[in-house]
């Protein structure tokens, strides 16, 4: 009896044995997802100024008059490979002269509640990484066509593309911001300039980016 106790204490050692855990160690995989950084380079402050106009070129009634054009060049630095795009809103668009479209920008009031008129902006000269690109235009998600100049639209997206539905990726874009004011008639100005006055149009340009 005793000689096969021993025999069962020596079998329930040995499951013992068996059953014990392996050793075992951990890989563990780190990193970080974050978002490119983007510098924006704007001349002047982003401010385009028209200087003195003269309110004899105002026309009667709703006859507009278009002021010479004015052109900067803007570069957006990033510290990462992105795509890039813009959508620009009017914070003056209750005082535009026309709303044709929303590509027409307003320049702000006069006489009460007068408009001075209405200007637009238009993209041109586009470069990724100092190579020439297209721009696209959309209110969508999606684009269909691209072209080399893009009129910028309240609430819409343009950005840098080589083809349709196809953004260009980089780390530094540039394009020519163009700004064409047109001045309204007096039927629009409620009635003529009496004093001096300043022309406020404000865009806020929102840029995202982000592959």
């Amino acid at each position: 009896m005793k000689k096969q106790l021993t025999v069962l204490a020596f079998l329930i050692l040995c499951a013992t044995a068996a059953h014990a855990a392996p050793p075992t160690a951990e890989l563990k995989v780190k990193g970080k997802i974050g978002v490119p950084t983007c510098n924006i380079n704007a001349p002047d402050s982003g401010i385009y100024n028209f200087g003195n106009i003269s309110s004899t070129q105002i026309k009667s009634g709703t006859t507009t008059t278009e002021l010479p054009k004015m052109s900067k060049s803007w570069t957006i630095i990033c510290d990462a490979p992105t795509y890039l795009n813009v959508t620009p809103v009017d914070n003056r668009a209750a005082t535009a002269s026309s709303t044709e479209t929303k590509a027409r920008f307003g320049l702000g009031s006069i006489n009460g509640n007068g408009k001075i008129g209405f200007y637009w902006v238009v993209l041109s000269n586009a470069k990724v990484d100092n190579q020439p690109s297209n721009l696209y235009y959309t209110s969508t998600n999606a684009f269909t066509s691209v072209a080399t100049s893009a009129n910028l639209w309240s609430g819409s997206v343009t950005g840098w593309a080589s083809a349709a539905n196809t953004q260009t990726a980089g780390k530094v874009f540039s394009a020519d911001f163009e700004v064409q004011p047109v001045l309204a008639g007096v039927t629009d100005m409620k009635g003529t300039i009496t004093e001096d006055t300043k022309i406020d149009g404000s865009l806020t340009m929102n840029f995202a980016f982000g592959i």
